[in-house]
C-alpha cells in the first residue's frame, strides 16, 4: 500500500510564484517517521537510493531526447548529501532556496523549466514538482512523461517511506 497520497497543489508558496503557462504542477504528501529530518535531509533520503528500473527508463529518456535538445548532462535527482545549501549541484539541478522548512531545486533547458520542491510541516512533507513548458516539444514531452512521473514519483517516496529512511 502506497503512503504517499496526491494533495491540492499550494496556492501562495514559491513555486506558484514561479509559474508560467503552460505549465504541470503537482504535490505529494507523505507522514514522516523521522519529523526531526530537515527538508533536504528528507530530499536526501527520498532521492538518494533510486530503483534500478528508474535509472534505466532515465538512460533510455535520455537517449532519445537528446535529438530534440533536451539537457541529458545528467539523469540522476540524487543529491550528493544531506546537508545542501543554495548553489549545490543535485544532479542535474541546482539548490535555489534552503533552510529547515524547505529546499527547492532547479534546472532549465531551451524547452522547459523544472523546479522540485521538499517541504515540511511537524511529520509530513510534501513533494512538488512545478514544469513550466517553454516550446512546442516542452508541451509534448511532459504530456507524454506524465504517467512515467506519476507513478516513478510515488515509487520512490513510498520506497523511502517503506524503507524507514524517512
Amino acid at each position: 500500500m502506497f503512503a504517499v497520497k496526491a494533495v491540492t497543489v499550494p496556492g501562495a508558496d514559491f513555486l506558484s510564484e514561479k509559474s508560467i503557462a503552460p505549465y504541470f504542477r503537482d504535490a505529494l504528501q507523505v507522514t514522516l517517521t523521522k519529523p526531526e529530518l530537515s527538508a533536504a535531509q528528507v530530499q536526501y533520503r527520498v532521492f538518494s537510493q533510486m530503483p534500478k528500473w528508474v535509472d534505466s527508463l532515465m538512460s533510455l529518456r535520455n537517449r532519445i531526447v537528446k535529438h530534440f535538445g533536451f539537457d541529458v548532462a545528467s539523469s540522476s535527482i540524487t543529491p550528493n548529501n544531506d546537508q545542501l545549501k543554495v548553489g549545490d549541484a543535485v544532479g542535474f539541478m541546482t539548490v535555489i532556496r534552503c533552510d529547515e522548512k524547505e529546499i527547492v531545486s532547479f534546472a532549465e533547458d531551451k524547452h522547459m523549466q523544472f523546479y522540485l520542491s521538499v517541504s515540511k510541516c511537524t511529520n509530513r512533507a510534501v513533494i512538488s514538482t512545478l514544469v513550466n513548458k517553454k516550446t512546442l516539444f516542452g508541451r509534448i514531452y511532459v504530456t507524454a512523461i506524465i504517467p512515467f512521473h506519476w507513478l516513478i514519483a510515488r515509487v520512490v517516496i513510498n520506497q523511502a517511506t517503506v524503507r524507514n529512511r524517512i
